[in-house]
Protein backbone atom coordinates (compact mmCIF):
# COMPACT_ATOMS: atom_id res chain seq x y z
CA UNK A 1 0.00 0.00 0.00
CA UNK A 2 2.81 2.27 1.05
CA UNK A 3 4.57 1.34 -1.97
CA UNK A 4 1.25 2.03 -4.18
CA UNK A 5 1.37 5.59 -2.52
CA UNK A 6 4.31 6.33 -3.05
CA UNK A 7 4.05 5.61 -6.84
CA UNK A 8 1.09 8.33 -7.22
CA UNK A 9 3.50 11.03 -5.50
CA UNK A 10 5.03 13.20 -8.69
CA UNK A 11 8.33 13.62 -8.80
CA UNK A 12 8.44 17.01 -9.35
CA UNK A 13 8.46 19.49 -5.79
CA UNK A 14 6.04 21.64 -7.96
CA UNK A 15 3.64 18.82 -8.92
CA UNK A 16 3.71 17.98 -4.76
CA UNK A 17 2.55 21.15 -4.18
CA UNK A 18 0.20 21.27 -6.39
CA UNK A 19 -1.03 17.91 -5.18
CA UNK A 20 -1.16 18.88 -1.81
CA UNK A 21 -3.07 22.19 -2.46
CA UNK A 22 -5.36 20.30 -4.00
CA UNK A 23 -5.99 17.60 -2.18
CA UNK A 24 -6.34 20.21 0.75
CA UNK A 25 -8.73 22.20 -1.25
CA UNK A 26 -10.92 19.09 -2.15
CA UNK A 27 -11.02 17.74 1.31
CA UNK A 28 -12.61 21.36 2.57
CA UNK A 29 -15.08 20.94 0.04
CA UNK A 30 -16.29 17.45 1.22
CA UNK A 31 -16.10 18.93 4.96
CA UNK A 32 -17.96 21.71 3.95
CA UNK A 33 -20.66 20.15 2.17
CA UNK A 34 -21.19 17.23 4.77
CA UNK A 35 -21.64 20.87 7.64
CA UNK A 36 -23.56 22.22 5.20
CA UNK A 37 -26.41 19.09 4.71
CA UNK A 38 -27.04 19.01 8.20
CA UNK A 39 -26.81 22.45 8.94
CA UNK A 40 -29.58 23.11 6.19
CA UNK A 41 -31.55 20.22 7.25
CA UNK A 42 -31.65 21.35 10.73
CA UNK A 43 -32.55 24.66 9.27
CA UNK A 44 -35.56 23.02 6.89
CA UNK A 45 -37.13 21.06 9.75
CA UNK A 46 -37.03 23.90 11.84
CA UNK A 47 -38.56 26.00 9.38
CA UNK A 48 -41.30 23.69 8.88
CA UNK A 49 -42.19 23.20 12.36
CA UNK A 50 -42.52 26.97 13.16
CA UNK A 51 -45.16 26.61 10.36
CA UNK A 52 -47.02 24.07 11.54
CA UNK A 53 -47.37 25.90 14.90
CA UNK A 54 -47.99 28.97 13.35
CA UNK A 55 -50.68 27.36 11.48
CA UNK A 56 -51.98 25.41 14.00
CA UNK A 57 -52.08 28.54 15.80
CA UNK A 58 -54.44 30.38 13.90
CA UNK A 59 -56.94 27.20 12.57
CA UNK A 60 -57.17 26.01 15.63
CA UNK A 61 -60.89 27.57 16.42
CA UNK A 62 -61.92 26.50 13.11
CA UNK A 63 -60.41 22.73 13.15
CA UNK A 64 -62.50 22.61 16.74
CA UNK A 65 -65.52 24.23 15.44
CA UNK A 66 -65.72 22.21 12.21
CA UNK A 67 -65.26 18.59 14.74
CA UNK A 68 -68.28 19.90 17.08
CA UNK A 69 -70.47 20.58 13.58
CA UNK A 70 -68.89 17.63 11.71
CA UNK A 71 -68.19 20.00 8.77
CA UNK A 72 -66.31 17.75 7.20
CA UNK A 73 -65.95 19.92 3.53
CA UNK A 74 -64.66 22.64 5.59
CA UNK A 75 -62.26 20.81 7.72
CA UNK A 76 -60.68 19.50 4.54
CA UNK A 77 -60.61 22.34 2.83
CA UNK A 78 -58.76 23.91 5.35
CA UNK A 79 -55.80 21.36 5.88
CA UNK A 80 -55.72 21.33 2.20
CA UNK A 81 -54.93 24.87 1.74
CA UNK A 82 -52.36 24.48 4.74
CA UNK A 83 -50.65 21.29 2.96
CA UNK A 84 -49.91 23.60 -0.07
CA UNK A 85 -48.97 26.59 1.63
CA UNK A 86 -46.07 25.45 4.01
CA UNK A 87 -43.05 23.73 2.17
CA UNK A 88 -42.15 20.51 2.43
CA UNK A 89 -45.88 19.13 3.88
CA UNK A 90 -46.92 15.79 2.06
CA UNK A 91 -50.53 15.61 3.94
CA UNK A 92 -52.03 16.76 6.78
CA UNK A 93 -54.87 13.92 8.40
CA UNK A 94 -57.40 14.78 11.57
CA UNK A 95 -58.04 12.26 13.77
CA UNK A 96 -61.29 12.40 16.56
CA UNK A 97 -60.55 12.31 19.92
CA UNK A 98 -60.59 8.60 20.20
CA UNK A 99 -58.01 8.13 17.54
CA UNK A 100 -60.77 7.81 14.47
CA UNK A 101 -59.87 8.71 11.67
CA UNK A 102 -62.06 12.29 10.06
CA UNK A 103 -60.35 13.43 6.83
CA UNK A 104 -56.99 14.20 5.33
CA UNK A 105 -56.06 16.58 2.59
CA UNK A 106 -55.70 14.11 -0.17
CA UNK A 107 -58.32 11.48 0.83
CA UNK A 108 -56.24 8.83 1.15
CA UNK A 109 -57.30 7.14 4.27
CA UNK A 110 -55.22 4.30 3.24
CA UNK A 111 -52.16 6.06 2.32
CA UNK A 112 -52.08 8.77 4.57
CA UNK A 113 -48.24 9.49 3.02
CA UNK A 114 -45.94 8.45 0.30
CA UNK A 115 -43.17 9.30 1.83
CA UNK A 116 -40.70 6.20 3.14
CA UNK A 117 -40.03 7.83 6.60
CA UNK A 118 -41.99 11.03 6.97
CA UNK A 119 -41.52 13.39 10.06
CA UNK A 120 -44.82 13.07 11.73
CA UNK A 121 -45.94 16.69 14.16
CA UNK A 122 -49.07 15.92 15.89
CA UNK A 123 -50.97 18.78 17.62
CA UNK A 124 -53.74 19.01 19.92
CA UNK A 125 -57.19 20.01 18.52
CA UNK A 126 -59.22 21.10 21.95
CA UNK A 127 -62.38 23.68 22.66
CA UNK A 128 -61.67 24.94 26.32
CA UNK A 129 -60.48 22.20 28.35
CA UNK A 130 -62.17 19.75 26.09
CA UNK A 131 -59.80 17.15 23.81
CA UNK A 132 -62.01 16.95 20.61
CA UNK A 133 -59.21 14.85 18.60
CA UNK A 134 -55.75 15.45 16.95
CA UNK A 135 -53.90 16.97 13.40
CA UNK A 136 -51.13 15.15 12.44
CA UNK A 137 -48.52 17.31 9.63
CA UNK A 138 -46.64 14.87 7.39
CA UNK A 139 -43.24 16.75 6.52
CA UNK A 140 -41.66 14.95 3.61
CA UNK A 141 -38.28 13.93 4.47
CA UNK A 142 -37.45 13.14 0.68
CA UNK A 143 -38.23 16.60 -0.32
CA UNK A 144 -35.72 17.91 2.49
CA UNK A 145 -33.32 16.11 1.22
CA UNK A 146 -33.93 16.97 -2.45
CA UNK A 147 -34.17 20.54 -2.21
CA UNK A 148 -30.44 20.46 -0.02
CA UNK A 149 -29.32 18.42 -2.53
CA UNK A 150 -30.44 20.90 -4.94
CA UNK A 151 -28.71 23.91 -3.12
CA UNK A 152 -25.43 21.57 -2.32
CA UNK A 153 -25.04 20.85 -5.98
CA UNK A 154 -24.65 23.95 -6.80
CA UNK A 155 -22.66 24.79 -4.06
CA UNK A 156 -20.23 21.67 -5.22
CA UNK A 157 -19.57 23.08 -8.92
CA UNK A 158 -18.88 26.16 -7.31
CA UNK A 159 -16.03 25.13 -4.85
CA UNK A 160 -14.79 22.66 -7.50
CA UNK A 161 -14.40 25.88 -9.85
CA UNK A 162 -13.10 27.30 -6.79
CA UNK A 163 -10.30 24.20 -6.38
CA UNK A 164 -9.38 24.27 -10.27
CA UNK A 165 -8.53 27.71 -9.85
CA UNK A 166 -6.98 27.42 -6.18
CA UNK A 167 -4.95 23.76 -7.92
CA UNK A 168 -3.50 26.49 -10.98
CA UNK A 169 -2.57 29.06 -8.99
CA UNK A 170 -0.91 26.70 -6.56
CA UNK A 171 1.09 25.47 -9.42
CA UNK A 172 1.60 28.18 -10.62
CA UNK A 173 3.25 29.68 -7.12
CA UNK A 174 5.02 26.02 -6.45
CA UNK A 175 6.90 26.65 -9.94
CA UNK A 176 7.96 30.13 -8.75
CA UNK A 177 9.06 29.03 -5.65
CA UNK A 178 11.00 25.85 -6.88
CA UNK A 179 12.32 27.53 -9.96
CA UNK A 180 15.53 29.12 -7.51
CA UNK A 181 16.03 25.55 -6.72
CA UNK A 182 16.04 24.58 -10.63
CA UNK A 183 18.02 27.11 -11.72
CA UNK A 184 20.98 26.06 -9.42
CA UNK A 185 20.13 22.33 -10.08
CA UNK A 186 20.52 23.12 -13.85
CA UNK A 187 23.46 25.04 -13.52
CA UNK A 188 25.37 22.18 -10.94
CA UNK A 189 24.46 19.68 -13.42
CA UNK A 190 26.45 21.80 -16.50
CA UNK A 191 29.14 22.32 -13.95
CA UNK A 192 32.54 21.63 -15.23
CA UNK A 193 35.95 20.92 -12.83
CA UNK A 194 37.57 23.64 -15.17
CA UNK A 195 35.21 26.38 -14.24
CA UNK A 196 35.58 26.02 -10.39
CA UNK A 197 35.40 27.84 -8.20
CA UNK A 198 32.07 28.65 -9.31
CA UNK A 199 29.29 31.47 -8.96
CA UNK A 200 26.28 30.34 -9.00
CA UNK A 201 23.39 32.80 -10.29
CA UNK A 202 19.83 32.35 -8.48
CA UNK A 203 16.55 34.50 -8.85
CA UNK A 204 16.69 37.19 -5.83
CA UNK A 205 13.34 36.60 -4.70
CA UNK A 206 14.63 33.06 -3.78
CA UNK A 207 13.70 31.36 0.10
CA UNK A 208 16.38 31.77 2.35
CA UNK A 209 16.94 28.43 2.40
CA UNK A 210 17.63 27.74 -1.12
CA UNK A 211 20.04 30.97 -0.96
CA UNK A 212 21.72 29.35 1.88
CA UNK A 213 22.25 26.23 0.08
CA UNK A 214 23.74 28.09 -2.84
CA UNK A 215 26.17 29.63 -0.04
CA UNK A 216 26.82 26.19 0.94
CA UNK A 217 27.56 24.76 -2.55
CA UNK A 218 29.99 27.99 -3.58
CA UNK A 219 31.81 27.15 -0.38
CA UNK A 220 32.33 23.52 -1.25
CA UNK A 221 33.59 24.52 -4.79
CA UNK A 222 36.35 26.83 -3.60
CA UNK A 223 37.04 23.71 -1.17
CA UNK A 224 36.91 21.32 -3.97
CA UNK A 225 39.08 23.82 -6.36
CA UNK A 226 41.60 23.93 -3.27
CA UNK A 227 41.83 20.12 -3.03
CA UNK A 228 42.14 19.80 -6.58
CA UNK A 229 44.88 21.90 -6.84
CA UNK A 230 46.22 20.07 -3.91
CA UNK A 231 46.30 17.11 -5.47
CA UNK A 232 47.72 18.45 -8.73
CA UNK A 233 50.74 19.37 -6.62
CA UNK A 234 51.22 16.27 -4.92
CA UNK A 235 50.80 14.74 -8.22
CA UNK A 236 53.88 17.21 -9.69
CA UNK A 237 55.77 16.73 -6.40
CA UNK A 238 55.45 12.94 -6.90
CA UNK A 239 56.57 12.95 -10.40
CA UNK A 240 59.70 15.21 -9.18
CA UNK A 241 60.45 13.32 -6.62
CA UNK A 242 60.83 9.99 -8.69
CA UNK A 243 62.95 11.87 -11.59
CA UNK A 244 64.83 13.32 -8.94
CA UNK A 245 65.49 10.00 -7.28
CA UNK A 246 66.33 8.20 -10.82
CA UNK A 247 68.72 11.30 -11.45
CA UNK A 248 70.00 10.44 -7.89
CA UNK A 249 71.07 7.17 -8.20
CA UNK A 250 72.22 8.07 -12.02
CA UNK A 251 74.26 10.66 -10.14
CA UNK A 252 75.80 8.28 -7.81
CA UNK A 253 76.65 5.81 -10.08
CA UNK A 254 78.46 8.28 -12.51
CA UNK A 255 80.14 10.18 -9.21
CA UNK A 256 81.21 6.57 -8.11
CA UNK A 257 82.78 6.02 -11.49
CA UNK A 258 84.56 9.59 -11.30
CA UNK A 259 85.88 9.67 -7.76
CA UNK A 260 88.58 6.82 -8.61
CA UNK A 261 90.16 8.39 -11.47
CA UNK A 262 90.35 11.61 -9.68
CA UNK A 263 91.76 10.15 -6.75
CA UNK A 264 94.16 8.32 -9.05
CA UNK A 265 95.32 11.72 -11.07
CA UNK A 266 95.73 13.00 -7.27
CA UNK A 267 97.98 10.18 -6.42
CA UNK A 268 100.83 10.98 -9.80
CA UNK A 269 100.31 14.33 -9.45
CA UNK A 270 101.69 14.09 -5.93
CA UNK A 271 104.39 11.18 -6.84
CA UNK A 272 105.44 13.89 -9.97
CA UNK A 273 105.50 16.80 -7.62
CA UNK A 274 107.77 14.89 -5.34
CA UNK A 275 110.21 13.58 -8.27
CA UNK A 276 110.85 17.31 -9.91
CA UNK A 277 112.80 20.43 -8.90
CA UNK A 278 111.17 22.96 -6.13
CA UNK A 279 109.92 25.25 -9.68
CA UNK A 280 107.56 27.97 -8.09
CA UNK A 281 106.16 27.79 -11.70
CA UNK A 282 105.59 23.87 -11.24
CA UNK A 283 104.73 23.86 -7.82
CA UNK A 284 101.99 26.81 -8.29
CA UNK A 285 100.19 24.91 -11.10
CA UNK A 286 100.34 21.64 -9.22
CA UNK A 287 98.43 23.12 -6.69
CA UNK A 288 95.51 24.20 -8.36
CA UNK A 289 95.10 20.90 -10.07
CA UNK A 290 95.06 18.94 -6.58
CA UNK A 291 93.02 22.05 -5.69
CA UNK A 292 90.20 21.91 -8.27
CA UNK A 293 90.60 17.70 -7.46
CA UNK A 294 89.75 18.19 -4.55
CA UNK A 295 86.99 20.28 -5.00
CA UNK A 296 85.76 17.72 -7.43
CA UNK A 297 86.37 14.94 -4.65
CA UNK A 298 83.88 16.92 -2.47
CA UNK A 299 81.20 17.65 -5.20
CA UNK A 300 81.39 14.40 -5.69
CA UNK A 301 81.09 12.86 -2.05
CA UNK A 302 78.04 15.23 -2.08
CA UNK A 303 75.91 13.49 -4.53
CA UNK A 304 77.43 10.25 -2.98
CA UNK A 305 75.84 11.41 0.44
CA UNK A 306 72.91 12.51 -1.31
CA UNK A 307 71.72 8.91 -2.71
CA UNK A 308 73.13 7.14 0.02
CA UNK A 309 70.76 6.76 2.85
CA UNK A 310 70.98 8.14 6.52
CA UNK A 311 72.32 5.87 8.73
CA UNK A 312 71.52 7.49 12.94
CA UNK A 313 73.50 6.59 15.92
CA UNK A 314 71.75 8.17 18.43
CA UNK A 315 73.47 8.68 22.04
CA UNK A 316 72.68 10.85 24.95
CA UNK A 317 74.11 14.64 24.66
CA UNK A 318 73.68 17.83 26.86
CA UNK A 319 72.87 20.50 24.44
CA UNK A 320 75.84 22.35 26.14
CA UNK A 321 78.22 19.43 24.90
CA UNK A 322 76.58 19.29 21.54
CA UNK A 323 77.10 23.08 20.90
CA UNK A 324 80.84 22.40 21.50
CA UNK A 325 81.04 19.29 19.48
CA UNK A 326 79.89 21.32 16.29
CA UNK A 327 82.13 23.99 17.33
CA UNK A 328 84.74 21.68 17.34
CA UNK A 329 83.82 20.26 14.37
CA UNK A 330 83.21 23.35 12.29
CA UNK A 331 85.93 25.90 13.33
CA UNK A 332 88.21 25.37 10.28
CA UNK A 333 90.16 27.69 8.45
CA UNK A 334 87.66 28.53 5.70
CA UNK A 335 85.04 29.58 8.79
CA UNK A 336 88.08 32.06 10.59
CA UNK A 337 87.01 34.95 9.70
CA UNK A 338 83.57 34.65 10.48
CA UNK A 339 82.21 35.92 13.97
CA UNK A 340 79.93 32.36 14.93
CA UNK A 341 77.96 33.13 18.25
CA UNK A 342 76.18 30.29 19.99
CA UNK A 343 73.60 31.00 22.46
CA UNK A 344 71.71 28.52 24.72
CA UNK A 345 68.79 29.46 27.51
CA UNK A 346 68.75 26.05 28.95
CA UNK A 347 70.50 22.75 28.89
CA UNK A 348 68.39 19.57 28.07
CA UNK A 349 69.03 16.01 27.61
CA UNK A 350 69.18 15.06 24.13
CA UNK A 351 68.81 11.32 22.25
CA UNK A 352 70.51 12.60 18.71
CA UNK A 353 72.80 12.00 16.19
CA UNK A 354 75.91 14.70 17.13
CA UNK A 355 77.52 13.84 13.70
CA UNK A 356 74.38 14.48 11.38
CA UNK A 357 73.92 17.61 13.94
CA UNK A 358 77.48 18.55 12.93
CA UNK A 359 77.16 18.06 9.35
CA UNK A 360 74.07 20.15 8.84
CA UNK A 361 75.90 23.52 10.67
CA UNK A 362 78.83 22.39 8.37
CA UNK A 363 76.38 22.76 5.10
CA UNK A 364 74.93 25.86 6.64
CA UNK A 365 78.04 27.34 7.63
CA UNK A 366 79.81 26.42 4.26
CA UNK A 367 76.65 28.38 2.33
CA UNK A 368 76.83 31.17 4.71
CA UNK A 369 80.84 31.55 3.29
CA UNK A 370 79.94 31.17 0.11
CA UNK A 371 77.46 34.16 0.57
CA UNK A 372 79.59 36.32 1.63
CA UNK A 373 78.79 36.56 5.54
CA UNK A 374 80.42 38.07 8.10
CA UNK A 375 78.68 36.94 11.16
CA UNK A 376 76.36 34.19 12.22
CA UNK A 377 73.87 33.76 15.27
CA UNK A 378 72.89 30.57 16.12
CA UNK A 379 70.05 30.35 19.05
CA UNK A 380 69.29 27.09 20.87
CA UNK A 381 65.39 27.82 22.71
CA UNK A 382 64.04 24.51 24.38
CA UNK A 383 60.02 23.69 24.17
CA UNK A 384 58.19 20.51 25.73
CA UNK A 385 59.32 18.19 23.33
CA UNK A 386 62.37 19.78 20.87
CA UNK A 387 65.06 21.95 21.04
CA UNK A 388 64.46 25.31 18.27
CA UNK A 389 67.09 26.11 16.62
CA UNK A 390 67.09 29.96 14.53
CA UNK A 391 70.15 29.70 12.35
CA UNK A 392 70.82 33.78 10.72
CA UNK A 393 73.81 34.72 8.86
CA UNK A 394 74.38 38.70 7.25
CA UNK A 395 75.49 37.37 3.83
CA UNK A 396 74.02 38.00 0.50
CA UNK A 397 70.63 36.17 1.33
CA UNK A 398 67.95 34.67 -1.12
CA UNK A 399 65.89 36.00 -3.95
CA UNK A 400 61.92 35.89 -3.29
CA UNK A 401 61.13 33.37 -6.05
CA UNK A 402 64.26 31.12 -4.62
CA UNK A 403 62.63 30.72 -1.38
CA UNK A 404 60.30 27.83 -2.23
CA UNK A 405 62.88 25.85 -4.14
CA UNK A 406 66.20 26.14 -1.94
CA UNK A 407 65.71 23.35 -0.56
CA UNK A 408 65.14 21.24 -3.82
CA UNK A 409 68.14 18.79 -4.63
CA UNK A 410 70.28 20.12 -7.66
CA UNK A 411 68.67 23.83 -7.18
CA UNK A 412 71.55 25.82 -6.85
CA UNK A 413 71.90 30.08 -6.81
CA UNK A 414 75.39 29.37 -6.99
CA UNK A 415 77.66 29.54 -10.18
CA UNK A 416 79.63 26.77 -9.08
CA UNK A 417 77.42 24.73 -6.83
CA UNK A 418 75.65 21.36 -6.92
CA UNK A 419 72.48 22.08 -5.40
CA UNK A 420 72.66 19.48 -2.82
CA UNK A 421 73.78 21.05 0.38
CA UNK A 422 70.26 21.96 1.48
CA UNK A 423 68.65 18.72 -0.13
CA UNK A 424 70.84 17.00 2.51
CA UNK A 425 70.46 18.94 5.26
CA UNK A 426 66.41 18.33 4.44
CA UNK A 427 67.37 14.76 4.07
CA UNK A 428 68.97 14.15 7.42
CA UNK A 429 66.55 16.32 9.25
CA UNK A 430 63.69 14.36 7.98
CA UNK A 431 65.34 10.88 8.76
CA UNK A 432 65.51 12.59 12.30
CA UNK A 433 62.11 13.34 12.74
CA UNK A 434 63.67 17.17 12.73
CA UNK A 435 62.71 19.90 10.55
CA UNK A 436 64.99 22.46 8.93
CA UNK A 437 62.68 25.37 7.15
CA UNK A 438 63.96 29.03 5.59
CA UNK A 439 62.48 32.02 7.40
CA UNK A 440 62.22 35.19 6.59
CA UNK A 441 64.36 37.86 7.90
CA UNK A 442 64.76 41.43 8.31
CA UNK A 443 67.13 42.94 6.30
CA UNK A 444 70.21 41.10 4.58
CA UNK A 445 70.89 37.43 4.76
CA UNK A 446 69.77 34.26 5.41
CA UNK A 447 67.55 32.78 8.18
CA UNK A 448 66.82 28.91 8.90
CA UNK A 449 65.02 27.36 11.40
CA UNK A 450 65.18 24.16 12.34
CA UNK A 451 62.62 22.09 15.24
CA UNK A 452 65.07 19.43 16.58
CA UNK A 453 63.04 16.74 18.60
CA UNK A 454 64.79 15.94 22.10
CA UNK A 455 64.29 12.10 21.57
CA UNK A 456 63.64 10.09 18.39
CA UNK A 457 60.55 9.41 16.97
CA UNK A 458 60.62 5.49 17.53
Amino acid sequence: MKKLIFKLIPYSLSKRTALLISSLAFATVIINMVVIFFFEYASSFSTAEKYVDSQHKIMSSDLAESIITDDIYSLFTMIETVSQAIPHIDNIAVFDAEGRYVTDAKVRPDKLTSTISPILLTKDISAGKNRLGTITFYINRESIIRQITGKLAELFLINIAVVIMGALIGVAIASRMTKPINDLSRQISHLDVLELPYRFSISEYASKETKDLQNMIEKLSYRLKDAIDRIGEQQKEIHRGERLAYLGTMSAGLAHELKNPIMAISLILDNVAEEIDDNSQWQEDFAVIRREADRLVFRLNEFLDYSKPVNLRYDEIRLSALIEFIKGQTYRKVFSSMDIIFTAESDPLLVTDKDKISQIFTILLNNSAEAGASKILCSFNESEDAVGIEYEDNGCGFKEEDKAKIMLPFYTTKPTGSGLGLAICATIADAMGATVNIAEKQGRGAKFVIRLPKKPQL
